[in-house]
């Protein structure tokens, strides 16, 4: 069999959101399937600032972050996208006088506002905080230096002043009823597949992806192969070319196992 490339998203998919660890029939699958020769990447909204040691703990072969605005290969950087001062800056403001929590993200670090509405954000402060990932703050006057970033909202919130802020310059992937994920055009978990493809010169006929959540939507598409988790948001099942069963169901062993990878 040819070498595969196989793309996994984190939450939801590798990660289980109420437990935080990775059940070890995915582990195991994730074995079986680089001894057989085949290549396994993280593909992720996170930056590489906060991925769970129970994640970096597995030797994947590379990382793509921040929804393709990242990319490592045996860890080492091969593409990273550099949003300007002047558009950080004008985010920032922003921000702040639409009442938006916005998250920043980048390669070194992840920034909160100074003082957050939303208690989601609150939460997910406080749980990076635990996990020890470079937690900073952040004000209306600050550049910091992030790849992308997410935004919840109130209903105190101008977010369709915040939108029509963003078309010009990012992809607004609605995540939830109140949470953007917010990524520079024209990057997504696509490109970075091809740039992976690209760089190994491995042919997008040999590639699978995994995925649960609306952010995936852009590699399940482009793959030729493409999985969605049986806890996954129904509209990915539309889109797949599978659907496995739960994470904590040995979901990903046995979409592996489907496409004979183990």
């Amino acid at each position: 069999m040819d070498t595969k490339l196989i793309f996994f998203d984190i939450d939801g998919t590798l990660l289980d959101e109420q437990t935080f660890t990775v059940p070890d029939s995915t582990k195991k699958a994730i074995q079986l399937a680089q001894q057989n020769g085949h290549k396994c990447f993280i593909n992720t909204g996170r930056p590489i600032s906060t991925i769970d040691q129970v994640i970096t703990d597995i030797p994947f072969d590379g990382y793509i972050c921040g929804c393709g605005t990242y990319i490592e290969y045996h860890g080492e950087p091969i593409f990273h996208v550099d949003i300007s001062d002047e558009l950080r800056q004008k985010i920032i403001q922003k921000t702040h006088e639409y009442h938006v929590d916005t998250v920043l993200e980048g390669r070194y670090g992840v920034y909160f506002p100074e003082v957050s509405y939303h208690p989601f954000v609150q939460g997910v402060e406080q749980r990076y905080i635990k996990e020890k990932f470079p937690v900073h703050k952040y004000n209306q006057n600050d550049v910091v230096p992030f790849d992308k970033f997410a935004s919840w909202y109130t209903k105190e919130s101008d977010i369709e002043a915040f939108r029509v802020l963003l078309a010009d310059d990012f992809d607004i992937i609605q995540r939830d009823v109140d949470f953007l994920e917010i990524v520079p055009l024209p990057y997504s978990k696509a490109t970075g597949i091809q740039f992976i493809a690209d760089y190994l010169h491995i042919s997008i006929d040999d590639t699978i992806s995994i995925g649960d959540s609306t952010n995936d939507l852009p590699m399940l598409k482009f793959t030729k192969e493409a999985v969605a988790m049986g806890n996954s948001n129904p509209l990915l099942f539309d889109e797949v070319t599978y659907i496995t069963t739960d994470i904590q169901d040995n979901g990903i062993y046995n979409a592996l196992k489907h496409f004979q990878i183990i």
